[in-house]
């Protein structure tokens, strides 16, 4: 397999970009991704917990981005080869009507957690990523730590790597209307974070942001420190002595454009989660097991809520999400929420 680089002739590397974990499972899963995509993989990355040290355990899957050249000859081939179940045209279908698919990767002995593959094809990638994307999904997921994990040659690393750079000149766009007056990088980054989970539900508390944002401090002021200076040679930031303030601060018109792109992107992130009952194979498990890692509770999903979700699992959801909420800890506790500090 050839590893990503993590960079390119033609630019700098990018901030957050990492060498893959040495995991031996994590090579494992990779290599049986690729080979299971029967070539249609451009490359893999690596994003979550295994790469961003947020307390993964046995039951936290891989999450790997996988670029591939088609949707149909990739679900073709790993039907093919016992990984995945689901009819390939319907699944291509689905990808191309709410990208990008979230499927379970089978792969090892029985008991080994499956991975979780965002699978987008390149315009899709380069879409979602760019300044008129149709919503936050994969944006929240690069602006944090990250691992090239494998690449087909020197062209297919470009291509995902000019995809993350557009993504991270445009943070900016999306922080400003939630950001007044001047601020520094500790303030930046924690906006940004903040703002990037505004994107979806999640079954886990805010307690999981602060979380996040200490584990990978370092990697999100370098993220951050990365989009502002690009901005400042924009001319849309401008250095001062408390730190940096925007050229033109926004305005109502500009939050209320931002607030909407939210607003969007959460009911389309919630779609996706019928979408996943079909593309992901074991779905219910994976997400009880998420929330008892997160959320410190256990939920039991009964055989009858297993054969008719859409029907009797909807009570069970609500009681998830008000269970978490009220679970949220004290600010004044622990520190206080990141942008309190």
């Amino acid at each position: 397999m050839r590893a990503g680089s993590g960079g390119s002739l033609q630019a700098p590397p990018l901030q957050g970009l990492i060498p893959p974990p040495d995991d031996p499972q994590l090579r494992e899963a990779a290599e049986a991704l690729v080979e299971a995509g029967g070539g249609t993989v451009a490359a893999l990355l690596l994003y979550g917990s295994h790469v961003q040290n947020s307390n993964p355990d046995r039951w936290s899957a891989y999450d790997f981005m996988a670029v591939v050249d088609s949707y149909t000859a990739f679900f073709q081939s790993l039907r093919a080869g016992g990984h995945h179940g689901k009819p390939p045209r319907i699944m291509a279908a689905l990808a191309y009507l709410l990208p990008p698919n979230i499927i379970s990767f089978r792969w090892g002995d029985e008991g080994q957690t499956p991975a979780k593959c965002a699978v987008v094809n390149p315009r899709h990638l380069r879409r979602s990523l760019g300044h008129r994307s149709p919503d936050h999904f994969l944006k929240g997921r690069v602006v944090q730590k990250l691992a090239l994990v494998w690449a087909r040659g020197p062209e297919e690393e470009e291509l995902l790597l000019s995809a993350l750079r557009m993504a991270r000149d445009g943070i900016v766009r999306w922080v400003r209307p939630f950001l007044q007056g001047e601020f520094d990088l500790e303030r930046f980054a924690e906006t940004m974070l903040r703002v990037s989970y505004r994107g979806e539900i999640r079954p886990e508390n805010s307690g999981r942001v602060l979380q996040v944002f200490r584990s990978q401090r370092e990697v999100l002021l370098a993220i951050s420190e990365e989009s502002i200076s690009a901005a400042v040679v924009r001319g849309e930031v401008i250095p001062c002595p408390a730190g940096y303030r925007w050229a033109r601060p926004p305005g109502r018109t500009v939050r209320w454009v931002y607030t909407l792109y939210f607003v969007r992107s959460k009911a389309r992130a919630t779609s996706r989660w019928f979408k996943y009952m079909f593309t992901f194979e074991g779905w219910l498990d994976y997400i009880a097991r998420k929330i008892e890692r997160r959320a410190g509770f256990k939920v039991e999903v009964s055989e009858r809520e297993r054969r008719w979700p859409l029907i009797f699992l909807w009570p069970k959801m609500f009681w998830v999400l008000r269970t978490v909420k009220e679970s949220e800890p004290d600010p004044s506790e622990d520190g206080g929420a990141p942008h309190e500090r």
